[in-house]
């Protein structure tokens, strides 16, 4: 079977029309998980976890597993058109937590090599003289662009999870095979625009304090429309690569996480 190619410029254009396009609807679906997420990540930023260990862990731990009801949420409704009725959706049950046991296997493939970075670094600031420190920082830099290779095609697991597709990271990886370049570079186009606005964002309320809380706000749109924009074009790769919601095999009840 000869794998797919992902089209570049149509990914990044449909996840950018189509959040514009449903922006309202979205937020709707989220906005009180969404304002809770904000909430303890803005609260966060101002504790300092050497004073407030535990306040710190705790609203971390909440923003943890906020994240998967909003973008379970999301995914669902690009990919398959659900949209959760009643005023508010605040559920975490078996689909958020296989997204999030996903999040955390997908950031576990970067610890060892970050680690040993980090150690090889360590090493050589202390015994410059050795080059057992440089060598190892070498190693984690390699395993660290290593682990980034499958991070990036394993990532669609993500929507997978969401839809109830298995997890199939075989498939996944098969379906991705010489895709690697083209989803990086589908990432970096839609984070690219948003980086900018909001490195403009920053330099103006530097040189104008008195606008700091228009600033602010904006800063606050800014983010949520590239969170929008993130779950929808790693829902529109995979429906490119994997195939629409529900045309692999269904999970049961007694399929594990």
């Amino acid at each position: 079977m000869t794998p797919l190619k992902l089209d570049i410029i149509r990914t990044v254009r449909e996840a950018y029309g189509g959040a514009w396009a449903h922006i309202g609807e979205m937020l709707r679906l989220i906005w009180l998980p969404g304002l809770l997420y904000m909430g303890t990540s803005i609260v966060a930023t101002y504790i300092d976890p050497r004073e407030q260990l535990l306040l710190s862990l705790l609203l971390n731990v909440v923003a943890l597993f906020l994240w998967p009801i909003i973008a379970v949420t999301w995914h669902r409704f690009i990919l398959i058109g659900d949209a959760p009725a009643g005023r508010f959706h605040l559920h975490f049950g078996r689909r958020e937590a296989r997204f999030l046991m996903i999040s955390i296997f997908l950031f576990l493939l970067l610890l060892p090599g970050m680690l040993m970075a980090i150690a090889g670094t360590a090493l050589a600031e202390e015994h410059p003289q050795s080059t057992t420190g440089s060598l190892l920082g070498f190693v984690g830099m390699m395993l660290i662009l290593v682990a980034l290779y499958f991070f990036v095609r394993l990532s669609l697991l993500l929507p997978a999870a969401a839809v109830d597709d298995r997890i199939d990271a075989g498939l996944v990886l098969e379906r991705t095979r010489g895709n690697f370049w083209r989803m990086v570079a589908v990432f970096a186009l839609v984070v690219l625009p948003i980086v900018v606005c909001l490195l403009l964002l920053g330099a103006l309320a530097q040189s104008i304090p008195a606008l700091s809380i228009l600033v602010a706000a904006a800063f606050a749109l800014i983010s949520i429309f590239f969170a929008v924009v993130n779950v929808a074009v790693l829902s529109v790769v995979y429906r490119e690569l994997v195939g629409p919601p529900g045309t692999q095999a269904p999970v049961t009840d007694d399929d594990d996480y």
